[in-house]
């Protein structure tokens, strides 16, 4: 039986431009330490040798809400 290194699920969102869309997100077990990672259809892939998917490090609740306010901000 192979080794369980993480788990994935599929959430549903909406993009800057208000189009409904899915992402994956879940964690990975990497060197004994769990990561939160979210998962996002590659939408700039122009050939077979461009991934189908990117992984990026998912930011915690917290930091994502004070990011956002920080760009948000108008001016």
């Amino acid at each position: 039986m192979a080794e369980k290194l993480g788990a994935l699920w599929v959430r549903d969102y909406t993009d800057k431009q208000g189009n409904a869309r899915k992402l994956m997100s879940g964690n990975v077990v990497i060197g004994g330490e769990q990561t939160d990672i979210v998962v996002y259809k590659n939408d700039y892939k122009e050939e077979a040798k461009h991934p189908d998917y990117v992984i990026y490090l998912s930011k915690p609740r917290e930091q994502k809400r004070e990011t956002r306010e920080e760009v948000d901000v108008p001016f």
